[in-house]
């Protein structure tokens, strides 16, 4: 989350065909729902216990139920966005700082990716494991040391970085005029990793609309944007425009299959004003959020594989069903509505490589998440493995004014982070 999406799962075992991933290839040198709650000025307070769920038992639903939906008014998942630069990140307080260091020391990041002219053909693998699909985190706004200690900690090589673009600041914050992006862009410049960047297409702030975004009223912002990533040195990042959009805690949020229509519009609006400014590399993941309401058509706010490179969802380890266990879980997240298996389907229809830019275990405040579950580890594993996955970014990062916890590094989580090492070490 910097404002994460809702809750997902699976009940029966997934039927898939043998899996082909194309992805990017990697050079020797560098590659609730929701996500990251805005950072504020000030340094946030401590986070509020966790609420330990109910002990899991290991009886499996024998078939799916209808199930009470989460709530509707503000996000599922946390959502910060990175810190202005004049305000210290929260995650790389000197109390942070100095608990990290104990824990493991800083290995060098791994090279990041290279962007090939066609990133979707350049690399064809075979039968894959969770272990060798390409690997992301969010572990922080602008921190490539917190990833580096992330992979010395829980013996992983990721090769891609997770952050977002300001959300709250208007146009003027998003597209980086005046040096707003500047500081975060810069702090991943010659890190090593490549960016997934999750773009906000209608800031807060900034009054705009879907409806005047089809219409292109809002390109010169994208033209600006997309000069602020080449110049400082983000010109092959991969772009999550508007994700999320099938929630409702976003300005850009979709509702309604006019909407839906729009929000495709002016996906391709952003689209070709970005692939014209020189020297851009970027690729493009359209990533709606799993649940959520089917009285409009979600595959109406596709704007067409000419303009997208990865289909993707993120997942996290919640739900609100009566049978509150890990199965039950892992079932709703692969059955529910804009689910697992609907996006498996989907990704083929069309041709694309499925991207996961967020996903992980999940202590929330209301008591929704399933905690310290190695059981939702493993079945995320094994579904990489059967399908056609590119990559996934895990959430690493406790949203403390979302009131949600997901650092799996954190000490919280010992038996999912042994089931993460396993896994995906």
């Amino acid at each position: 989350m910097i404002h994460h999406p809702a809750t997902k799962v699976v009940a029966a075992p997934l039927v898939t065909a043998t899996a082909v991933v194309a992805v990017d290839s990697v050079e020797v040198a560098p590659p609730p729902q929701t996500h990251l709650a805005d950072a504020s000025a000030t340094e946030p307070t401590a986070p509020a216990q966790h609420v330990q769920p109910a002990p899991p038992t290991t009886t499996i639903p024998v078939a799916p139920t209808t199930l009470p939906l989460p709530p509707t008014t503000s996000s599922t998942t946390s959502t910060t966005t990175h810190l202005w630069p004049t305000s210290p990140p929260r995650h790389s307080s000197p109390a942070r700082i100095a608990a990290k260091a104990l824990k493991a020391p800083v290995k060098a990041p791994a090279k990041a990716l290279a962007s090939p002219a066609n990133p979707l053909t350049a690399a064809i693998v075979g039968p894959h494991t969770a272990k060798s699909t390409l690997l992301g985190d969010y572990a922080g706004s602008g921190d490539p040391g917190a990833l580096a200690n992330f992979a010395s900690i829980t013996g992983t090589h990721p090769v891609i970085s997770s952050d977002y673009l300001l959300r709250t600041s208007g146009w003027d914050g998003m597209d980086g005029a005046g040096g707003s992006e500047d500081w975060m862009l810069n702090q991943w410049r010659n890190s090593g990793y490549r960016l997934v960047l999750g773009v906000p297409i209608l800031p807060g702030g900034s009054g705009g609309t879907l409806a005047e975004g089809a219409a292109g009223a809002y390109n010169q912002y994208f033209t600006i944007l997309a000069q602020t990533l080449v110049k400082d040195g983000a010109a092959n990042a991969i772009l999550r425009l508007g994700w999320e959009f099938n929630g409702n805690w976003y300005p850009w949020s979709v509702a309604s299959n006019t909407d839906a229509q729009n929000f495709a519009q002016f996906w391709r609006q952003i689209v070709n004003t970005m692939r014209a400014v020189p020297g851009q590399q970027f690729r493009f993941l359209w990533n709606p959020n799993g649940g959520g309401s089917s009285s409009w058509n979600l595959e109406l706010a596709y704007p067409g594989s000419a303009y997208v490179d990865y289909i993707g969802t993120d997942v996290y380890d919640e739900y609100w069903g009566s049978s509150f266990t890990p199965q039950a879980s892992w079932s709703n997240a692969v059955t529910q509505t804009w689910g697992l298996n609907w996006l498996t389907t989907f990704a083929a229809a069309q041709g694309k490589t499925i991207a996961i830019p967020e996903w992980s275990v999940d202590y929330r405040s209301d008591g929704h998440g399933l905690g310290d579950d190695p059981y939702f580890i493993s079945q995320f594993a094994n579904w990489i493995a059967g399908n056609n996955v590119a990559f996934t970014c895990i959430f690493s990062f406790n949203d403390t004014a979302g009131g949600q916890d997901n650092d799996i590094t954190d000490g919280s989580f010992a038996n999912a982070l042994a089931a993460f090492r396993a896994d995906f070490g």
